[in-house]
């Protein structure tokens, strides 16, 4: 894997929308979870609402009062009406240069159940046309179409649906227009992260488009918001008479079987509101009542590679360990050290079973194991295309970003030709900084592959540390060489992907190979750093990057550099081994307080909570969600000691930065 960063001076803009890329920032917003649900009935209307102007709230408020009405036709009566953008809100380019006929979309999902009375989008005079809506569901069924007013003002347009659609809390739908001569309002970067406004919640990702003459639009570019938005009628519960004084009320459902659907990343701290409205989980527990983060679904998602299903890839209790391009006959050893995957093996002359008799899994480059050596063999569960192919390496030398997506296409065609029951996986650099060195092509390159890694290794690369530093996205003041750099890293590869898929972190376990003066060599205690920070931000896998140049012990640090390092690495496998159903199930998002890094799960009957700091040491203070601030303790996994649980809140220390607690959470058990 190399380490070298040099820009390649080329710098190509796609036209799938013209605007350029502009200071990046960041929304941070609360909502629920998304799960993938359909059945709603086809409605078409061509009724109308045009806002002649983005500031004229009482024009919008008008057309919502108009869906109020119509919604109550609903089988149940919607107390108001809302959308998910403000009257006043306005893109910053309302007019992009693109004049090519494009169908434009927003996913969303809502929180309550309800009705979508309307679709609305911001109009220009340049978006000029005939303006055609639809809503979907997320499997590309039409529920609902709708004709927008003719007009050349600039504002917010509204189309009424004649028969309001339901929509169901948690699943996906899609709102979207045709614009056929382009012209349309389009901002970068808006969608990095989920989106909440009241009952609206717009995932990740959440713009879409499709060019042509219209149709469902799934393809996603650098988050974009297209500004669409939709009328939303949220039911009433009913009224059955005086509620008892002593009942209590019924909680949502819980959620036990998410889908990958994008979703929000954090939820707000809990009230005492919270608290009276959910009632506590007594024993074990199932599942929480909160919101999920996007998911890409564990190790269920292996189950349509049959190599590596038939390799146990598909059991929860398996979660990938891997190193990389490692030698085969350490395999015995780094099994023993806990990795379960080779990500690329060393052409030293070796059979591929000299690694997969050991019950090791491997994943072969595609450039370096012929179809022949490789044969049948079910430990090879994967192919590696590429190492850092969007920075010219790997083969994908051309001087132009697309020349270089050129090659790896070419790649993944053969690999998918051969349609051996093996997932196509690729590792990428520089790409993840979204600046220089694949500014525009690396969604592109994530749809080609089925699982991605990256790496940038910010604890001992001074070069690493500054481009992470000074990189548009990295809007923290906190130092890159600490272990906030590696999730940060898993957090970057998921704007890339329009649906939920598993990418692995990589973390060095030496001196990778490094030249630049300042570099060092990585601690025991930044190592569990490193991957911990990875897997509370969602990384479906480790990747160990072994090589060494530090001059004091061998090139394969993992084994050669000493008794110490060995067993600290060991330690810290058997922990993700030990934890393997909980990073295999889904995130539940909650704000357990300032300060904290954490991933909520819940596995076997427990809720876990995977914690770091947000950076620095010292006490924090953990509060409970509602159906688990009944807990008097909780237990600290592998570290022999319970903290105690006062009116759902406690405490504990963080040592260093790289620090990291699990703590396990029953209720009255």
């Amino acid at each position: 894997m190399s380490n070298t960063d040099t820009p390649n001076g080329q710098h190509t803009t796609r036209r799938r929308h013209a605007t350029r890329p502009r200071f990046s920032w960041r929304i941070i917003a609360f909502g629920a979870a998304a799960i993938l649900t359909s059945g709603v009935v086809l409605a078409t209307s061509a009724a109308a609402v045009q806002k002649p102007d983005a500031a004229d709230a009482s024009t919008r408020n008008s057309a919502r009062t108009a869906s109020a009405a119509a919604a109550t036709k609903a089988a149940s009566a919607p107390t108001a009406t809302t959308g998910g953008f403000g009257e006043t809100i306005a893109p910053r380019t309302p007019v992009d240069p693109d004049r090519q006929s494009v169908e434009l979309g927003v996913k969303f999902s809502v929180k309550k159940a309800g009705t979508i009375t309307g679709i609305q989008f911001y109009r220009t005079p340049s978006n000029r046309g005939t303006h055609h809506a639809t809503l979907w569901d997320a499997k590309g069924h039409a529920l609902a179409t709708v004709t927008f007013p003719s007009g050349s003002s600039t504002g917010w347009v509204t189309a009424h649906l004649s028969t309001p659609v339901a929509v169901k809390p948690g699943a996906t739908y899609v709102a979207s227009y045709i614009s056929p001569r382009g012209g349309y309002s389009a901002d970068e970067n808006y969608f990095t992260h989920t989106v909440t406004r009241g009952n609206i919640v717009f995932p990740k990702g959440a713009g879409v488009y499709k060019y042509g003459n219209g149709g469902y639009p799934t393809k996603n570019f650098r988050n974009s918001n297209y500004y669409i938005d939709v009328v939303f009628a949220a039911e009433s519960a009913p009224v059955t008479g005086s509620p008892s004084p002593t009942s209590s009320p019924t909680p949502s459902a819980p959620v036990t079987a998410p889908s990958p659907t994008p979703t929000q990343t954090q939820t707000p701290s809990p009230t005492p509101s919270q608290s009276a409205q959910t009632p506590p989980v007594t024993g074990t527990v199932a599942a929480l009542d909160l919101p999920q983060e996007p998911w890409y679904g564990g190790s269920s998602y292996y189950a349509k590679f049959p190599k590596a299903a038939a390799s146990g890839w598909t059991d929860s209790s398996f979660f990938p360990i891997s190193v990389f391009l490692g030698k085969p006959e350490h395999a015995s050893a780094l099994k023993a050290a806990g990795i379960n995957t080779y990500m690329g093996v060393e052409h030293d002359g070796s059979d591929i079973s000299t690694v997969t008799r050991t019950g090791m899994s491997v994943i072969a480059q595609q450039q370096e194991w012929s179809t022949s050596e490789i044969g049948s063999d079910p430990g090879v569960v994967g192919w590696f295309l590429s190492d850092e192919c969007e920075m010219g390496l790997g083969g994908c030398d051309s001087d132009t970003e697309q020349g270089r997506l050129a090659q790896q296409t070419s790649y993944a065609k053969k690999i998918r030709a051969l349609n051996d029951g093996r997932f196509v996986q690729a590792n990428f650099g520089n790409g993840v900084l979204g600046t220089y060195w694949a500014p525009n092509t690396m969604d592109d390159q994530l749809n080609l592959l089925d699982v991605s890694a990256v790496d940038k290794y910010a604890y001992t690369s001074p070069h690493v540390q500054d481009l992470i530093k000074y990189d548009p996205y990295w809007t923290t003041s906190k130092n890159p060489s600490s272990s906030a750099a590696y999730g940060w890293l898993q957090d970057r590869m998921e704007t890339f992907s329009t649906t939920p898929k598993p990418n692995w972190v990589f973390v060095e376990t030496g001196m990778p190979f490094l030249t630049e003066d300042g570099r060092t060599t990585i601690t025991t205690g930044q190592i569990g750093g490193a991957v911990w920070s990875a897997l509370i931000h969602g990384a479906a896998g480790v990747a160990y990057f072994q090589h060494n140049n530090n001059g004091s012990c061998g090139t394969y640090s993992i084994i050669q550099c000493g008794s110490d390092r060995l067993k600290a690495i060991t330690a810290i496998n058997a922990q993700v081994e030990e934890m393997a159903p909980a990073l295999n199930s889904p995130t539940y998002t909650w704000k357990f307080g300032d300060g904290l890094d954490t991933a909520l799960k819940v596995s076997n009957g427990s809720a876990y909570v995977v914690a770091m700091t947000t950076g620095g040491t010292g006490s924090r203070t953990f509060t409970l969600p509602p159906q688990l601030a009944k807990a008097t303790s909780v237990e600290v996994v592998d570290e022999g000691r319970t903290v105690k649980v006062t009116n759902g809140t406690f405490q504990d220390d963080f040592a260093a930065e790289y620090t990291h607690h699990i703590y396990r959470v029953t209720v009255g058990g």
